[in-house]
């Protein structure tokens, strides 16, 4: 039997062991319809993927499986979450027919995107009154965006910079403007949030077989579906195959893990079910150390502490979790072979210092060439001797920051713009926060959790590049916030926030 028929059989298992799970930890009854939708949507691409033989071949027919099964599917950026991780971001270049080399990469995010997103958005911008650049956040992204397509223009062809308008509009605006239109009360809120805390149980549950049985599951679909892309691949560390699931790369699921983690807090306090409570608690905070992947590590530690920071009693719980963790940490050191796991502790161990040392000289040598070209970067930033000198192995210049790609790319302007996107976003959520006289509210804990979340976010990528699915992940993020500050807003409004009542 193919490894790929193989593969596909245990996910098929995993799968139904997750979806099982997640369908008892539905906050309400009135998810079920949405959810039966989903499990089957996601079942139905995935057997299309690993028995299509052909990427494009699977492209066709999952289109029209997706549109058949989900037609009437009203909540798009719920039904994005859940059919954005089906498989890896593989990726094929579609012919340019003669007319030019190629049009452009069709990747499976941007495939989801145009499919779910690119609809949903023309309808938004016909009938919505929340117009676009009606407030900062969005002006802060459209600066951003028309700053990436004027310097892309500085050493590339015009077709190159459509080609870049095209990944700009499907990776980053189609997410965080359907996100921050199309959610416009409590319930969808919840139905999206759902959705995501759904594929981040069954992918959990992938993630913890991937590293108890050192199986990589997907990684023969890329041969399979004659793409020959090299996402997800076998990658170590002291000793243990760091899992991958459907993300491509385990700081991305790492990431992804720890945003359901924020998500999964909010959505917790409705659950009625105690035990399917704790099994998907565990499930996510398994799926979370799967990867080995340090950065999502401390970065669920930032959104813990600002998670605790922001509600009651807030130093006494906090000094609670760091007793807890520390005798946590001491009885893992006195274990047999628990010293091997004491090792991968960020700022603790000692596994991999090379990765510590390489990012500490990366860091110096990126200043280097951004103080050559500091208001808006350099296109051509990777040829200097500086940057050349942090060539790996592997023959590549990884820059491990996003905020140094950002930099060197865009300059100190576009680092501005990008940081102001966050923190308006931020700055939105606690501002609505404010609102909400009863602090025991569903919407005001919420507030709490997209806060812990953003910022946990913005520690991540300072430990990695925003590649594959990642910056998806953190755009859609960032238009929920907004979402969650128009609803506050609206339900102020009706006077529901000053009676304490719970929105629907």
């Amino acid at each position: 039997m193919q490894e790929h028929i193989r593969a596909l059989i245990v996910i098929i298992f995993l799968a139904a062991i997750g979806f099982s799970i997640a369908k008892k930890s539905s906050p309400y009854d009135s998810l079920t319809a949405h959810f039966n939708k989903w499990r089957n949507i996601w079942i139905a691409v995935t057997l299309t993927a690993f028995i299509a033989n052909n990427f494009w071949v699977y492209i066709v027919v999952s289109s029209f499986l997706i549109l058949l099964i989900t037609k009437h599917e009203r909540n798009k950026i719920a039904l994005f979450f859940i059919l954005l991780f089906v498989i890896p971001p593989l990726d094929e270049t579609i012919p340019g027919l003669g007319l030019v080399n190629y049009l452009f990469n069709l990747t499976h995010p941007r495939f989801i995107a145009l499919l779910i997103l690119l609809p949903a958005a023309l309808a938004l911008s016909q009938k919505n009154n929340f117009k676009f650049t009606k407030i900062w956040t969005d002006k802060f992204l459209l600066l951003y965006l028309l700053l990436l397509v004027i310097l892309e223009l500085r050493d590339t062809s015009f077709t190159d910079t459509l080609r870049k308008c095209l990944y700009l509009l499907t990776d980053i605006f189609l997410p965080y403007y359907v996100a921050s239109r199309s959610i416009k009360d409590f319930s969808q809120m919840k139905t999206a949030l759902y959705a995501f805390i759904t594929s981040a149980i069954v992918l959990g549950i992938i993630a913890i077989f991937e590293s108890l049985k050192h199986w990589i599951l997907y990684n023969s679909l890329g041969n399979a579906l004659g793409t020959g892309d090299g996402m997800g691949n076998y990658l170590g560390r002291s000793g243990e195959i760091r899992a991958i699931a459907t993300l491509g790369h385990p700081i991305i699921l790492g990431y992804f893990m720890s945003v359901a983690l924020g998500l999964y807090l909010f959505l917790s306090d409705s659950i009625q079910n105690i035990l399917i409570k704790r099994i998907s608690f565990l499930i996510i905070i398994l799926g979370l150390l799967a990867p080995l992947s340090r950065g999502p590590w401390v970065g669920a530690v930032v959104l813990i502490v600002i998670y605790t920071l922001q509600g009651p009693m807030a130093v006494k719980k906090l000094s609670t979790l760091f007793l807890v963790f520390f005798i946590a940490f001491l009885t893992l050191a006195s274990l047999p072979g628990g010293q091997r796991f004491v090792e991968l502790i960020p700022f603790v161990g000692e596994t991999q210092d090379g990765n510590i040392n390489y990012r500490e000289k990366l860091f110096k040598n990126s200043m280097k060439v951004i103080n050559k070209n500091p208001i808006f970067g350099s296109s051509n930033y990777l040829k200097t001797p500086e940057m050349q000198e942090m060539i790996q192995g592997e023959g590549i210049i990884d820059i491990v920051n996003s905020y140094l790609r950002i930099t060197l790319e865009t300059g100190y302007v576009g680092l501005l713009l990008f940081i102001g996107i966050f923190a308006s976003v931020i700055l939105s959520v606690r501002k609505s926060m404010r609102l909400i006289i009863d602090k025991k509210n569903q919407l005001y804990l919420l507030g709490r959790c997209l806060v812990a979340i953003l910022l946990c976010t913005m520690t991540t990528i300072a430990t990695t590049s925003s590649i594959a699915t990642l910056p998806v992940i953190y755009w859609s993020v960032l238009g929920i916030g907004i979402a969650y500050s128009q609803i506050v807003k609206q339900d102020s409004a009706n006077n529901l926030l000053k009676r304490g009542e719970v929105p629907t």
